[in-house]
This record gives C-alpha cells, structure tokens and sequence, in this order.
C-alpha cells in the first residue's frame, strides 16, 4: 500500500473534530489558546472535510473498478485493502489441430502355408488300373513261368517214355531171343539122341546161349520197370505242370480282364468327370459373372457412399470452420471489450493515482499551513 493511501485513509477515518484536540508538541495549552485552536480547526474542518470526500470519492470509485469480489464500505477505523490489480482477460487463443502422428507400417503379414493338395476325383479308378496293370504283369510272368516249366516237364516226360518204350523193345526183342534160343535147344536136345558129337555140342551150345538170354531178358525186364517208374514220375510232373499252366492261363485272363475292365472303368469315369467339370465350369462362369455384376455394384455403392463421405465431411468441416471463424471473430471481440476496459480502468486508475497525489500533495500543504498558524497563535498567546 501506497504511504499517500494511507494517509488519506487514516485522515478520511478520523472523526471531523478530532484535529482540534490533537495534543500540542509544545506543552499544556490554556484555555484562550484551546478556543483560538478549535476557531482555526473549525475554519480549516471544511478544507479537510472536502479533501476527505474527495478522496474516499477517488477510492470508491477506484475500488468499484478494480475490486474483484462485492465493495464493502470500510468502517472508520477500518485501513482501507491495496487495490485489486486490472483483471487480465485471456483470450484463448485457437490453435490448429496437432497434425496426428503417422500410423506405423502395419506387420508383413505371415507367409500364406502351402495349399493342401486337391484330391484327384479319379484316383480311386486309376489306383485300381495301375493294380490290375501290375496283376497282369504278375500274371504275365506267372503264365512264362508255369510254360517253360511245362515244356520242361513235358520234354522230361517225353524223354522218359522213349525210354521206356525202347527198354520195352528190349524185353520183348530178349524174351524173343529166349523163346526162340529154346526152341533151337528143344530141337538139339531132340537130335542128341542120337548120340552124335556134334549133335551134343550143339546142345551144349545152344543151353548157354539160352542162360545169356535169360539173362538178358531179366537184365531188360529190370531197366523196363526203371524206365517205367521215371516215365511214371514225369508223368505226375507234367500233369503238374499242366495243372500250373491252366491256372496261370486262368490267372493272366483274369487279370488282364479286370485290367479291361478297371481300364474302360477309369474311361467312363474321366467322360463323366470332363462332362460335370464342363458342367461346373459353366455354372462358375455363369456365377462369376453374376458376382463380377454384384462387385461392380457394390464398388459403385462404395464409391457413392464415400463421395458422400466425403462430401459430408467436407461440409461439417465447413460449417465447424465457420463456427470457429464465429467463435474467434466473438473471442476476439470479447478480448478488444475486455482490454478497451481493462485501459479504460487502467486509465482511471491512473487519474486517480494523479488525484491522490494531488490530495496527498494538498493534505501535506494543509498540515504546514496548520502547523504554520499554531505557531503565529502561540506567538500570539505569548504576546498578550
């Protein structure tokens, strides 16, 4: 607080009389001295009266301007507040939207797995050519096989029946041998009665060559039954060789029948699957037009829908700019009022500082004039 307010404030509390019984700096008064005192105070009570008005004027007047909160009248004791400071009124200022931060890469998406396989709609018929393909093959081989095992068998067997019917002619060309070695010996013995020498050598001759035709008739009879015994066993073997040969005959029909028939199943199959797979073709083609027609509507919704989007933003960001320009142009207005009377109470404010400076100046002059006429009536007092 300013000493000039506060002189003017403890001056404005003081009661209108008081100054003519303030205490004399120079002693006891007497009693002409005190009516002479209270004759000038009384003169002088009407300056001071008036600069007291004037001032409390100035600072109610100061305080309506400047005091935040409601004026209280101050009591006559009361020392008067520092006046409140001009209010600042802050004009917000509008500031452009802070430009959004760019929006980081999204993450490369993960490598898209291998598609699955598509299942070939065929392969159970061409799994069952390429089985019947290798049965053939197996019967095939089977069928060589059980043949040159046959003329195997068969080239055994006709071995051993040439040999059979050559030890056969053996038996019956000795057992000729014999029959006919007897009868000549039968014809010696017949002649030997006769007791001729040369008739019993004859029989002598003719008995040994009838014991070395029986022995080769038995020798002959021997390899016939041997000879007989591996045609017999060749026989089995081709018999079994011919039972082998039948059924690997058998096998590779059959196995080249069902090749046939997986063959000409596989056949109708692909015709069938080529004829649902055109049929699906043009199905596809017919709804991939369809959905090409769909997209291309919905792309032109889509493009409608965002020009329209756009379009309304482009208006509300219109109408916000206009009701931003509004707002700026009023707070603007609002900041020009509030500072025309910020400076118009600033201006007072100072015309009052210069008023109570003045009163300050003229209250100072008043109490010399005072203290200068106390002085003359003392000298007065003394005098008489």
């Amino acid at each position: 607080m300013r000493l000039s307010h506060l002189a003017v404030a403890t001056l404005a509390s003081l009661p209108a009389g008081s100054l003519a019984f303030a205490p004399n700096a120079n002693g006891p008064a007497s009693t002409s001295r005190m009516s002479t005192q209270m004759f000038m105070a009384q003169e002088n009570n009407d300056i001071v009266s008036q600069t007291r008005n004037g001032v409390l004027s100035a600072f109610a007047a100061s305080m309506i301007f400047l005091s935040p909160g409601p004026i209280m009248e101050p009591a006559n004791a009361a020392v008067p507040t520092t006046p409140a400071k001009p209010e600042v009124v802050a004009v917000a200022e509008t500031k452009p939207a802070a430009k959004a931060a760019p929006a980081k890469a999204a993450p490369a998406p993960a490598k898209a797995a291998a598609p699955a396989p598509v299942a070939d709609p065929l392969a159970a018929e061409k799994k069952a050519v390429d089985a019947t393909k290798s049965a053939v093959v197996a019967a095939e081989k089977g069928l060589t096989n059980a043949k040159k095992a046959h003329a195997d068998a068969n080239t055994l067997y006709s071995k051993a029946n040439d040999n059979a019917a050559l030890s056969e002619k053996k038996a019956v060309t000795s057992k000729k041998a014999l029959i006919a070695a007897n009868d000549k010996l039968a014809d010696a013995k017949a002649k030997e009665s006769t007791g001729s020498l040369s008739a019993l050598k004859e029989v002598e001759n003719l008995a040994s060559k009838v014991g070395a035709a029986k022995d080769s008739l038995k020798k002959a009879e021997v390899e016939l039954k041997e000879t007989k015994a591996i045609k017999a066993d060749a026989a089995k073997k081709l018999g079994a060789a011919d039972t082998v040969l039948a059924n690997a005959e058998k096998a590779d029909v059959t196995a080249k029948a069902n090749n046939t028939k997986a063959t000409e199943k596989l056949a109708k199959a692909s015709t069938s699957l080529a004829k649902q797979q055109k049929k699906d073709a043009k199905k596809k083609a017919v709804a991939d037009k369809k959905a090409k027609v769909e997209q291309k509507k919905a792309d032109k919704a889509a493009k409608i829908a965002a020009e329209k989007k756009v379009a309304a933003e482009k208006k509300a960001k219109a109408e916000a700019d206009k009701k931003k320009a509004a707002a700026d142009k009023k707070a603007k207005e609002i900041a020009a009022k509030k500072a025309a009377d910020v400076a118009a109470k600033q201006k007072k404010l100072k015309e009052l500082q210069a008023a109570d400076k003045e009163a300050e100046s003229k209250a100072k002059s008043l109490e010399s004039e005072i203290a200068r006429q106390k002085k003359e009536l003392e000298k007065m007092t003394m005098t008489k």
